[in-house]
């Protein structure tokens, strides 16, 4: 296979590359950043055990992994990732609320937000930063195991990618050679995906109003994320395309768009552009989000939905072929849209809940009213 061509390949380079070095005996743990200073609340805001993993465990090493191995495949996008950070800060601290009673249990260094992936990508590198939000924009969308088995194509893609780069001659970086000849466990991927769809249901909670407005329009629309054939074409073009989009919003430059990646990315990162909706007229949408620099205006246009039947691709949806998702047999089509794993809340369960019990005990509808009320007269004694 040409990945196990890279040790012959590393061996001719430089002087510069160690005997070491030229074994592809590369420890990502050795490398740590410092994080840059608008990810630096959340850290002070996680737990001392997810902490540590950010910085020193399984989490780091898959961080830098990643980073590494896609490192340049998306734009730079220093706007981005600062407004990014600044709102996963600012989501940290407020989320802080709901675990303070816990923090001195005996379980405390458990308790509070999942921000391992965030702060684990902040102390790799910035390209380990984008590869965290493709992770919220897979989350987002997809379900655990499809996400995972998109992660398992996307990293094997690229590694064969480079790896033809080196069969034909080209130059390739020594660092992304190394990333390509490290194997990322399934297992570390799956790890990495449950820490960002963690931390979207924090930031949803925080979010509540933005993310029930955002979700509204989306529901309107009918654009589809992206359209081509090949899964690591198709989720690099939308990765990119959203990452771009967003960095010139927060930057106070106005976007017009005629797919669905920049909106997901607004949906998986909580950051909110005020928005021009043509329908046919026009709709402003104000956000106000203190992060959007002004000038930072969404255009779209929304498609007339059909009236006559019920499409299955309403709203922003994304259709893929899974190749990893089964051990055997032959890729998987699947298609998803945003909100389309929407869940209840908890007050909403117990409302569920105590209508099932009303209609276990058989009562006749109209007493619904008295039974409800003696039932919160009964709690005001418990």
């Amino acid at each position: 296979m040409a990945i196990s061509r890279l040790q012959a390949s590393l061996a001719a380079a430089t002087n510069e590359v160690t005997v070491a070095a030229a074994n592809i005996n590369f420890d990502f743990t050795l490398v740590k950043y410092e994080a840059p200073k608008e990810y630096q609340a959340l850290g002070m805001n996680l737990s001392t055990k997810r902490k540590h993993n950010a910085e020193c465990g399984q989490s780091h090493i898959t961080a830098r992994k990643l980073g590494a191995l896609f490192e340049g495949v998306c734009p730079a996008a220093p706007n981005l990732i600062a407004a990014y950070g600044t709102r996963a800060s600012q989501i940290a601290e407020a989320a802080q609320d709901t675990v303070e009673p816990y923090k001195n249990s005996f379980f405390g260094q458990y308790t509070g937000i999942d921000g391992t992936s965030i702060w684990a990508a902040a102390t790799s590198s910035k390209s380990a930063i984008h590869v965290h939000l493709l992770a919220c924009m897979l989350a987002r969308m997809w379900t655990a195991q499809e996400a995972i088995a998109i992660w398992v194509e996307l990293v094997s893609e690229r590694r064969k990618e480079i790896a033809k780069k080196l069969e034909e001659g080209d130059m390739v970086n020594f660092a992304l050679a190394a990333a390509a000849a490290q194997d990322v466990a399934r297992p570390d991927l799956a790890s990495w995906d449950a820490s960002a769809r963690a931390w979207l249901r924090t930031a949803d909670r925080v979010h509540e109003r933005d993310q029930k407005q955002l979700e509204l329009i989306l529901k309107n629309l009918k654009l589809s994320v992206g359209g081509d054939l090949n899964l690591f074409s198709n989720v690099i073009s939308a990765w990119s395309t959203a990452i771009k989009t967003m960095d010139r919003l927060v930057a106070g430059i106005p976007q017009e768009i005629q797919n669905g990646a920049a909106l997901l990315g607004l949906s998986a990162w909580h950051l909110y552009p005020d928005m021009h909706i043509f329908s046919p007229n026009i709709v402003p949408v104000t956000m106000d989000d203190p992060l959007m620099n002004k000038g930072g205006v969404l255009s779209l246009g929304l498609f007339e939905k059909p009236h006559t039947t019920k499409s299955t691709h309403d709203g922003v949806y994304w259709s893929l072929s899974l190749a990893h998702l089964r051990y055997y047999g032959p890729p998987v089509p699947a298609a998803r849209f945003v909100g389309g794993d929407s869940r209840i809340t908890f007050p909403q369960l117990k409302l569920v809940f105590f209508v099932c019990l009303l209609r276990y005990w058989q009562l006749d509808p109209a007493h619904d009213s008295i039974a409800s009320k003696c039932i919160l007269r009964l709690t005001d004694y418990v």
